[in-house]
């Protein structure tokens, strides 16, 4: 392998997938009208387009915090804005490139306080690495706090071609949702892949 070899990050888009601008320095109440608009179509009644707009521009905010390669929100249920977000990161390598430090890597970068969690190998396309599966309880709303339960998934990859490690992490909140949002990471997160981009 060439040392000047550079290396995209691909993910599948299934339908129902809207990408954020995170990292872009967007307005993100502005950007998520113009989706949401975009995305349910002229005809869409103006309280969906509103609901859409306001889980958007949160979503957004909340993803830019966490400062991802890049995420996305997934519609999940258009009549009540319901989404789940999943989004890939890029982290140094150093002295984890082996699956049993990934869990400590995770702890390190994405910490969390989970009410019930199991880990698990795997061996994906990208890479082998771990599979961590949670369920926690997070604060929601700005004026009174109220807790909710929200569960992720996280997969931690090892890729052969570069020294860092892949992460990919999808979270919902819509628990009744829980059954198919796994399948679907599942299928994300195997269709994950470096390609290897040719200057000029």
């Amino acid at each position: 392998m060439s040392d000047e070899a550079m290396w995209q990050c691909l993910i599948s888009e299934p339908e129902g997938s809207i990408r954020l601008p995170v990292g872009e320095s967007a307005e993100f109440g502005e950007w998520a009208k113009q989706t949401a608009r975009q995305y349910l179509g002229a005809d869409a009644p103006r309280s969906e387009v509103r609901e859409l707009t306001s889980v958007l521009a949160r979503v957004a905010a909340t993803a830019d915090l966490g400062d991802p390669t890049f995420a996305y929100a997934y519609v999940i249920d258009v009549a009540k804005a319901l989404t789940a977000v999943y989004e890939v990161h890029d982290y140094d390598g150093d002295g984890y490139r082996s699956t049993n430090r990934l869990p400590d890597l995770l702890e390190a970068v994405l910490p969390t306080s989970p009410e019930r969690r199991s880990v698990s190998e795997v061996n994906l396309p990208a890479g082998p690495g771990v599979r961590v599966q949670e369920l926690l309880a997070v604060e929601t709303g700005s004026l009174f706090k109220k807790k909710t339960m929200m569960e992720t998934v996280t997969y931690a990859l090892i890729p052969p071609q570069v020294d860092n490690i892949l992460v990919f992490r999808m979270s919902w909140t819509n628990l009744v949702f829980s059954e198919a949002l796994l399948e679907l990471a599942q299928t994300l997160a195997e269709s994950l892949e470096l390609a290897e981009t040719k200057e000029g």
